[in-house]
């Protein structure tokens, strides 16, 4: 006898005697084998060929300088080089939330969407509302070694920034007798309170907070690739052509250390991928056979 084949009806794209919702089980099954089978294969290709460690490899590829002798460079620019200190300002601006913390980049940002009460016959749309909104940027900013420092002379909108929620969120204050009848009137960040509107066509029924927090913090260690320029007020990092300027967060030794720890997990994590996958299209392939037989009776 020939190999069975699953004989589908003409009428639908389904085979014989099995049911779509059954048919589409056997689908979700076969794409789900080929998904978990394709990440497990990208994960241990990846760690094998240490994709993780690209950063750190092409840092390496780039001539090194203390901040020592870049400071003291004298003669032609240099066009490249990679430099590791913390970055500091002489007043670097705080967080309106936390005094305490000082930064070289923060930003703040709060806004509410509103709905009015659903039930009301003058209810209208929903409402976007800014509550909040600071972000400030340290300048004049110096990369340091704890001793010395060197200006950074490019756009500082290229220091990167890191989400931080910081100690405080927003909390939604209601007004009411009961929760079932309580209805929200503001928002309380920090040591301020920011009223909702009312003027949505009724009652406020429901807010929803949007919050972005994000802060580069004062002393941060970072790596710069930059070029070396030497001027008559001493010698400063601009911003090299091509496209080259790099600021990372982090030691150089932390960023390589960062990338054999993800291309440990990447080999960890294919393992049990490619074991789900094994198992999840043996399943299919039981249940396919399974249909042929029912298909072909």
């Amino acid at each position: 006898m020939g190999k069975k084949r699953m004989r589908y009806q003409w009428y639908q794209d389904v085979p014989r005697h099995v049911s779509r919702q059954d048919y589409q089980r056997l689908q979700l099954r076969n794409f789900s084998s080929l998904g978990l089978g394709f990440v497990a294969v990208a994960m241990a290709l990846s760690s094998i060929f240490g994709l993780s460690l690209q950063t750190s490899q092409n840092l390496e590829q780039i001539d090194g300088m203390s901040i020592e002798k870049a400071i003291a460079h004298e003669g032609d620019p240099i066009d490249l080089i990679r430099l590791e200190g913390y970055l500091l300002a002489d007043r670097p601006p705080t967080m309106p939330d936390n005094k305490s913390q000082t930064v070289i980049r923060g930003k703040v940002k709060l806004s509410a969407r509103t709905v009015s009460n659903s039930g009301s016959e003058d209810a209208g749309p929903p409402q976007q509302q800014a509550l909040f909104e600071w972000e400030e940027n340290a300048d004049p900013v110096f990369l340091s070694d704890g001793e010395r420092r060197i200006p950074l002379n490019f756009d500082l909108a290229i220091l990167p920034m890191e989400s931080d929620s910081g100690d405080l969120s927003p909390r939604i204050i209601r007004e009411g007798e009961s929760a079932r009848t309580s209805r929200p009137v503001a928002i309380e960040y920090g040591d301020q309170i920011y009223a909702l509107p009312l003027d949505t066509g009724g009652q406020i029924d429901s807010v929803f907070t949007d919050f972005e927090r994000q802060i580069l913090p004062h002393g941060q260690a970072v790596v710069v690739v930059a070029g070396l320029e030497a001027t008559p007020q001493g010698n400063q990092l601009i911003d090299p052509l091509g496209d080259r300027l790099q600021v990372l967060i982090g030691t150089e030794a932390g960023i390589q250390q960062k990338g054999q720890q993800l291309r440990v997990w990447f080999f960890i994590l294919a393992i049990p991928l490619g074991i789900a996958s094994f198992i999840v299209g043996r399943s299919a392939n039981q249940l396919r056979r399974e249909f042929i037989e029912r298909s072909n009776q």
